[in-house]
């Protein structure tokens, strides 16, 4: 948890010392929140006018990832997908690995049967800041 979150943790806050916080964070650390589950805690400690800059953010994030809810349940409706889930993991892992490679995290948890709401968020973050840089070699 950053300094902001654990800020509005206190039950006593100063609002504009944490709006003032809030504005000082750059995208990563706001979107870290949102994929650590904490943001909303955030908000609601905001004073109401500042409270709107937060919440078109997370609304653009919990879109991406309804975005890639939507793609996951399609690809678990596939005949092709279900058997290779059914067969041997060695397979799977082929199948997965060929056909979808950036989704293949998140493949392996439903194969797995864990996947989660906060493996989908941190999905998110991962494909919004890639830590890993592509070159062209």
């Amino acid at each position: 948890m950053n300094r902001v979150g654990k800020h509005a943790g206190r039950s006593a806050g100063d609002d504009l010392e944490l709006m003032s916080m809030v504005f000082e964070l750059p995208e990563k650390d706001k979107m870290i929140m949102w994929s650590e589950g904490y943001i909303d805690q955030v908000i609601e400690k905001l004073p109401e006018y500042a409270r709107d800059t937060l919440e078109s953010r997370k609304e653009k994030w919990e879109d991406t990832k309804a975005y890639y809810e939507k793609q996951l349940k399609e690809i678990v409706k596939q005949e092709e997908f279900r058997v290779k889930m059914k067969g041997e993991r060695k397979d799977f892992a082929l199948f997965i690995m060929n056909n979808y490679p950036e989704l293949q995290s998140l493949l392996f948890s439903i194969y797995d049967g864990n996947l989660k709401d906060d493996d989908l968020r941190k999905f998110v973050f991962r494909k919004r800041f890639n830590s890993r840089k592509k070159y062209l070699h």
